[in-house]
């Protein structure tokens, strides 16, 4: 019996010596895999970085977007970059852009549809309906001409109610009236504008107006 105990206790010593080996390699390997998989999922999350500052630039994600997923020391750089980029799209596309600089006067009903809608759809258009008896209409006609100069990317017109088939009540109660497209869609409608500017009123005071309202692109742009 006594030869069969330290036997046994050799075994149980053998056994416990492997089970402590087997758990120092498998301790090895758990760490190697973690490094491994770590560096990994950096190099992953590196070229994930890469792949939505480019879609930033291309305009695939808002700004907003950009900052809710990265707020790192490299933010200030990038959005330097995408900002003189985006100048630069915006300096060429008005420059490259059909300059209008007059005021032209719509002499039809289907002359005013086709303008709205068969401009190209990044044109602003702002047209003034009038009629000439109309307090306010003078003033509004000249401002428009100094805004068509200083703003040649939007193009202005003007037409008066009666071509395009408006009723006496509108004539008299709705003039002068400014209304305001882009890509076919009515985004600005004035009427009776001289209840905001008054009857005598001069092209600075129009323009504040309508940059208020978010309806006139900045000069320096």
């Amino acid at each position: 019996p006594k030869g069969v105990i330290n036997d046994w206790r050799r075994f149980k010593q053998l056994e416990t010596e492997q089970r402590q080996e087997q758990r120092r390699e498998m301790e090895r390997l758990i760490k190697k895999l973690s490094m491994t998989c770590r560096s990994h999922l950096d190099d992953e999350a590196d070229k994930q970085k890469q792949k939505e500052l480019q879609e930033k630039i291309n305009g695939k994600m808002t700004l907003q977007e950009y900052n809710m997923i990265h707020n790192d020391e490299d933010d200030e750089e990038f959005l330097q970059r995408y900002r003189k980029q985006r100048m630069e799209e915006m300096r060429q596309q008005l420059y490259s852009g059909q300059q209008f600089k007059q005021v032209f006067e719509i002499t039809s009903g289907e002359a005013f549809l086709d303008t709205v809608d068969k401009e190209h759809k990044s044109t602003l258009i702002m047209i003034h309906i009038y009629e000439d008896d109309i307090p306010g209409t003078e003033s509004l006609n000249g401002c428009m001409i100094c805004l068509a100069a200083e703003y040649p990317a939007v193009k202005f017109c003007r037409v008066k109610s009666s071509l395009i088939g408006a009723s006496t009540r509108f004539t008299n109660n709705a003039l002068p009236a400014l209304l305001v497209y882009k890509a076919g869609e009515l985004i600005g409608n004035f009427v009776r504008i001289t209840d905001q500017l008054g009857e005598d009123f001069f092209a600075v005071d129009l323009e504040a107006f309508l940059q208020e309202c978010g309806l006139l692109p900045e000069k320096d742009l």
